[in-house]
């Protein structure tokens, strides 16, 4: 059973990567994944299979890229991977209730990890996160590391550090248009007393 594990850790890396808290396409959970990379090692007593050198997996419309990625199944089942680069990079396309509508997450950041049991993802070392609807970035975080909490849809970014050793963070947020025009206002009926 164990010989298995590398093939389950990359059946279920992506579950790991952009769970429902992010709104991923519904439809990636059912794709093919598919890890390419330079060099691939595994560690049966320990569960932990590593893919080195321009690694890629892809899955649907999720698409993770970086130096190296690191899946440890632990002794509960539960999976943690690691992606390190610089930087390593994730993309996906979310799921929108408007027709024709297009949303994208990116990620980057020097590492990224997620953590399957805790289902949180933590981007650290020039770690940012970009939200866009048709190709119009919508909104923006940068600090130096991003923990993004799936189930509660929490959001922590802690800043990056300055020469005076103070930290900040950075968050672009573009209003939103309106889809209909505004109603007009009712005009008063009758004269005024």
């Amino acid at each position: 059973m164990k010989r298995t594990f590398w093939i389950s850790a990359i059946v279920l890396a992506p579950v790991l990567v952009l769970g429902t808290g992010v709104q991923a396409l519904e439809s990636d959970r059912l794709q093919p994944t598919t890890i390419d990379a330079n060099q691939m090692t595994y560690n049966e007593k320990s569960n932990v299979n590593v893919f080195t050198g321009n690694v890629l997996l892809t899955r649907g419309s999720l698409v993770i890229r970086g130096d190296k990625l690191t899946l440890t199944e632990r002794a509960d089942g539960t999976q943690f991977a690691k992606v390190e680069g610089k930087p390593a990079r994730f993309k996906q396309q979310r799921d929108s209730e408007v027709a024709n509508e297009v949303l994208l997450i990116n990620g980057t950041g020097n590492v990224i990890e997620f953590d399957g049991d805790k289902a949180i993802v933590t981007l650290t070392g020039a770690a940012s996160i970009q939200k866009s609807t048709n190709g119009q970035l919508t909104e923006s975080i940068s600090g130096n590391k991003i923990t993004y909490e799936q189930n509660t849809e929490f959001l922590n970014v802690v800043g990056t550090p300055n020469s005076s050793g103070s930290s900040r963070v950075q968050a672009v947020i573009k209003p939103k248009t309106q889809a209909t025009e505004p109603s007009p206002v009712p005009t008063p009926k009758g004269g005024s007393k």
